[in-house]
């Protein structure tokens, strides 16, 4: 018999958007290094056996991570975990996350086998996740539809029950023919996200209009009008000559240094009676725009394909921001070659 996980009461006026990750591995390292992958998450809570449950962090975006470290967990199955959580009355993580023998024989992406819990279907769909990816999910899920994003993870890097290895058959050479976790384009980008905390305490971004760009470099006052005013009003604006109505902008020195990650942290939707839709990506003008001619800001993926990063000079952001909104075009229609070599290589 397994213990009852260390879950929080259920609460009954609101869903505190969260994951579970069970350590059911015996590695050491390997658990040590998922933990690092991850960062040091907001609302994360590590638990030990014998400890209360906890409770999800107050604040304005309430969250939690709840992150098991049990032996009494080791070797434990999807299923098993799967039914531990339909009990009544304690809080249901969006996704449950393992750390199996798997992940401590993949060093390079450490992948997680990760399901949803449903209440109605006692089978689990399980794929598998990179730590990276499921930090970064982790840190918009009180934004996005959970059931849609996980459905698109699910087809991205399933494990198939057909899939299973054979008696005999060699289980490195068997993962290998395994669709890529999800998020293993990750590991390309430099930096390699993680989340660490910020050095004081950042302002919640509500996104309020179709693009939001968010100034984390204060060192050349020049530079970022000469950005806005490319961004603003593009020399081949085409059918729209000036984006201001399209683009909100954040230039608070409070966000001085905050990474991709940090801002990521701290979005969050617009009021309940605004019929604005959540918006697909956040912008970042950070050291790398103010200090390079061509001014190119950061584009920082919030939808599918989370957390994914890269340049765009400036006189693409309205277009981007506006194509993005019909649904005229996707994120991939503006990403440079080598990012979109990443994510076909997953």
């Amino acid at each position: 018999m397994r213990p009852a996980l260390p879950l929080p009461p259920v609460d009954d006026d609101s869903h505190v958007p969260g994951m579970l990750l069970i350590r059911t591995d015996r590695d050491d390292d390997a658990w040590r290094d998922v933990l690092h992958r991850m960062g040091e998450l907001p609302g994360l809570v590590a638990t030990r056996p014998g400890e209360e449950p906890p409770a999800p962090e107050p604040g304005d975006i309430p969250r939690l991570l709840v992150v098991v470290d049990d032996p009494a967990w080791w070797g434990a199955t999807p299923e098993e975990v799967g039914e531990a959580l339909r009990g009544e009355d304690t809080w249901v993580p969006d996704l449950v996350l393992l750390a199996t023998d798997r992940t401590a024989a993949t060093p390079d992406l450490r992948p997680l086998r990760a399901f949803r819990v449903d209440d109605d279907n006692d089978d689990v769909t399980l794929f598998r996740i990179t730590p990276l990816q499921a930090a970064l999910t982790y840190l918009v899920l009180h934004r996005l539809d959970p059931d849609t994003t996980f459905e698109y993870f699910e087809e991205w890097s399933p494990i198939a029950s057909e899939w299973e290895p054979e008696e005999d058959e060699d289980l490195d050479e068997w993962e290998a023919g395994l669709p890529e976790p999800v998020g293993a384009y990750l590991d390309g980008q430099d930096p390699v996200p993680r989340y660490t905390p910020p050095a004081r305490a950042l302002p919640p971004l509500t996104q309020e209009n179709d693009g939001l760009i968010v100034r984390t470099d204060f060192g050349d006052d020049a530079a970022w009008a000469a950005f806005l005013a490319a961004a603003y009003r593009p020399e081949n604006g085409g059918p729209i000559d000036d984006f201001d109505d399209y683009i909100d902008v954040v230039d608070d020195p409070v966000f001085e240094g905050a990474s991709l990650e940090q801002v990521m942290a701290v979005l969050r939707d617009a009021p309940e009676d605004s019929e604005q839709l959540t918006a697909d990506v956040v912008m970042i003008a950070d050291g790398v725009t103010m200090r390079d001619p061509g001014r190119p800001v950061l584009v920082v993926s919030l939808d599918e394909r989370i957390g994914c990063a890269f340049r765009l000079s400036p006189d693409q952001v309205g277009n981007l921001v506006v194509n993005l909104a019909l649904g005229n075009q996707d994120i991939e229609d503006y990403m440079d070659d080598a990012t979109k070599a990443r994510i076909e290589g997953e």
